[in-house]
């Protein structure tokens, strides 16, 4: 696919993205994350997120200049700096965002001090809800990720 982004012309092929360059040639866009782990590419003389111009140049009628927590990319195995293939790239709010990032990244349970027992629960619309009460950590862990399914719509 190829797109004239901002007078920029790019293509993405075999899951990297390409500059053309005025001695007509393309040249590899390489990805080197930044602290927080994302890649930056600069096009015209503005930073965007790789992520979000490998999205652009296969969605030509998204628009990557919104910047609103309704207009998120969203890395669907939440490795950000290295996985950045249109496939592994969807749109979403915020808060399913950020419901990713927790499903790779908390466990979901906590061990009571009295019982020796696994509680379960998640956060739904900013409440918590409880799930249950398991006898082993895999237990409580299962049940968590069939609560994020259910009420996160992975």
């Amino acid at each position: 696919m190829e797109l004239e982004l901002f007078n920029t012309r790019l293509k993405y092929e075999d899951d990297v993205l390409w500059r053309w360059f005025r001695d007509k040639r393309w040249k590899e866009i390489k990805q080197t994350p930044n602290k927080k782990g994302y890649c930056n590419v600069s096009v015209s003389g503005k930073k965007y997120y790789y992520h979000r111009v490998v999205y652009k140049v296969c969605n030509p009628e998204w628009d990557i200049t919104d910047n609103s927590r309704e207009n998120e990319i969203d890395h669907i195995c939440g490795v950000k700096p290295l996985d950045n293939r249109i496939e592994n790239l969807r749109v979403t709010n915020h808060n399913k965002n950020m419901y990713n990032n927790l499903h790779l990244n908390h466990k979901g349970y906590s061990q009571s001090s009295s019982s020796n027992k696994y509680f379960t629960r998640i956060r739904v619309d900013g409440k918590q809800k409880h799930l249950g009460s398991y006898d082993t950590p895999e237990q409580a862990r299962e049940a968590y990720l069939k609560a994020k399914i259910t009420y996160h719509q992975m």
